[in-house]
């Protein structure tokens, strides 16, 4: 049964993403599928054979190979889904669900849809009560994403997907979290302080530093942002063994600059003596950041 978070219990069932894991715990993707066949390297091993069968069973393929075969997790498909724009690896991602601070039922904005990677880490985080609207440009590729997200999460009515721009706005108000990966953040500041609640988290993907310093430079500027931090993440396997214990040679390096800061509060501000009942609200830019 598909869970709310978008994660099946029990038996294999067709059409669903798995990781065959060979004899060197190497991962191979792959779409179960009623009749079919995969080919790792040549071992062929029928679907039909693990379908209905416990999740973690072993294949045997047509050479007497021996496979493990998993229901894949949120980290290996992102990984293994197809792309149509560059993704925001799991590293990032999962730093994104911490420090934006994304919670079960949390109202979330996205600006930028790309290959789907983060929609699907951020509709694990906030569950079937939370919901996440994501802008995108271009239909087409929303489209793509739509089917990725779908691969793993199923249906998804707490997703709403709009072809908008959000530097031009957002529709939403009351919002808990927004979160962008956009060529130019800082043009979505406005509106993403018109749309967030007072105390809300945004969060920005970068490449580069120079975006980096132009977002963390809008921020201040802006003066309705506070505890502005800005981080890179570097991401370092192991190797361990009987006799061995020791880095990877390879490591995952820079990948992007995450920035996040808090909405201040919209503080109430009196009119002139000559009306003291009247308080008009107003942004708390004069306020220490």
């Amino acid at each position: 049964m598909l869970a709310a978070a978008g994660m099946k219990r029990g038996p294999l069932q067709p059409d669903e993403p798995v990781v065959f894991l060979d004899r060197d715990q190497r991962d191979h993707f792959a779409l179960l599928a009623e009749g079919k066949k995969v080919n790792i390297r040549g071992h062929l091993i029928p679907f039909d054979d693990l379908i209905g069968e416990p999740d973690g069973s072993v294949a045997r393929s047509n050479k007497g190979g021996l496979f493990r075969c998993f229901r894949t997790t949120l980290e290996l498909y992102s990984r293994y889904m197809k792309r149509h724009a560059q993704i925001i690896v799991p590293k990032d991602t999962a730093t994104i669900v911490m420090y934006a601070d994304l919670f079960p039922g949390a109202r979330v904005v996205e600006g930028g849809f790309g290959s789907g990677a983060l929609s699907l880490g951020i509709l694990r985080a906030i569950g079937a009560t939370g919901q996440l609207t994501t802008y995108e440009l271009r239909e087409e590729a929303a489209n793509r994403s739509r089917k990725n997200v779908a691969g793993f999460m199923g249906e998804t009515p707490h997703h709403t997907v709009r072809i908008a721009d959000i530097y031009e706005g957002i529709q939403e108000s009351d919002v808990d979290r927004v979160v962008l990966d956009v060529p130019e953040p800082w043009s979505a500041l406005e509106a993403s302080a018109e749309a967030l609640v007072d105390g809300g988290v945004i969060a920005a993907y970068v490449p580069t530093a120079l975006q980096l310093h132009q977002l963390v430079m809008a921020m201040r500027e802006q003066r309705r942002w506070a505890r502005i931090r800005s981080m890179e993440m570097i991401f370092r396997p192991w190797f361990v063994n009987a006799k061995s214990c020791r880095p990877e040679q390879k490591i995952i390096g820079h990948t992007g600059f995450l920035a996040f800061a808090r909405r201040v509060a919209r503080l109430p501000a009196r009119t002139p003596a000559a009306d003291p009942g009247t308080v008009q609200a107003v942004d708390a830019s004069d306020q220490p950041g």
